[in-house]
């Protein structure tokens, strides 16, 4: 009786582990991916807005700027860039260049 109960879990237990090690491995990859590609994505935007800058140089051209950004994006294989990725692109390019100028005027 013991070497059926023993068998018996042997069948059940072994298997189901094994099942459960694989999706736990297949999810981790998963949301590797995605991170992955999520920065992929923070690092061609902000590329992208900085292009931007350069190309319409100057205030009142959010419109065009943010056009660009977004045919960009789906050129390169990003058709669902929502409009608050592109302003956190943005944000974030503004926040590092208000950086560096504090930075450059406290060397002086």
């Amino acid at each position: 009786m013991l070497q059926s109960i023993s068998f018996c879990l042997k069948e059940l237990v072994v298997p189901g582990a094994g099942a459960l090690l694989i999706g736990f491995l297949a999810n981790l990859a998963r949301h590797y991916i995605r991170r992955i590609k999520d920065e992929r994505l923070r690092q061609l935007l902000l590329e992208l807005v900085q292009a931007a800058e350069q190309i319409y140089y100057g205030p009142g051209k959010g419109t065009a700027k943010r056009r660009y950004v977004l045919q960009q994006a789906r050129q390169r294989g990003y058709p669902d860039v929502t409009r608050q990725e592109v302003e956190a692109a943005v944000h974030q390019l503004n926040a590092a260049q208000e950086h560096t100028r504090h930075n450059d005027g406290a060397a002086d």
